[in-house]
């Protein structure tokens, strides 16, 4: 799996990237994993670009249904929020952002461990987003 720099993803296939979920949501329906984890690409392609909005309103839809797939707790799901936090930055609510990662990490420990490189990551982010030191992209 290789991942594409932001100017590439709006120009791969024509656009196909970002048109995959709703193609996947009508061939499979909405609450189909793979639809939802095709959301879940399409708001951190939209976050990539620089479109926050979209991402955040994409990524929160994602959360949301990851949450009453699989339950709070679900590795997915606190990526979704991790992302769901570094939208909320982006758009000017660092306090929110702080408070949603918080929760992100507290669970990831309870579930994964201290010491895992999900768990690590997260407090990373948690510290760069409460210390100020967080950029989102383009920034």
């Amino acid at each position: 799996m290789e991942a594409l720099p932001a100017a590439e993803v709006a120009t791969e296939e024509g656009g196909a990237l970002l048109s995959l979920p709703a193609e996947c949501a009508r061939l499979l329906g909405p609450d189909h994993t793979v639809a939802i984890g095709a959301a879940h690409n399409h708001a951190w392609a939209l976050y990539l670009l620089g479109r926050f909005e979209e991402a955040d309103e994409e990524i929160r839809r994602v959360a949301e249904a990851y949450v009453r797939r699989f339950g709070p707790e679900y590795p997915i799901v606190l990526a979704a929020r991790q992302l769901s936090a570094r939208t909320r930055a982006a758009l000017g609510h660092p306090d929110a952002a702080v408070e949603l990662m918080t929760e992100v990490v507290a669970r990831r420990e309870r579930a994964l461990g201290p010491g895992h490189p999900f768990t690590v990551a997260g407090r990373r982010l948690l510290d760069d987003l409460a210390s100020g030191n967080w950029r989102p992209p383009g920034a």
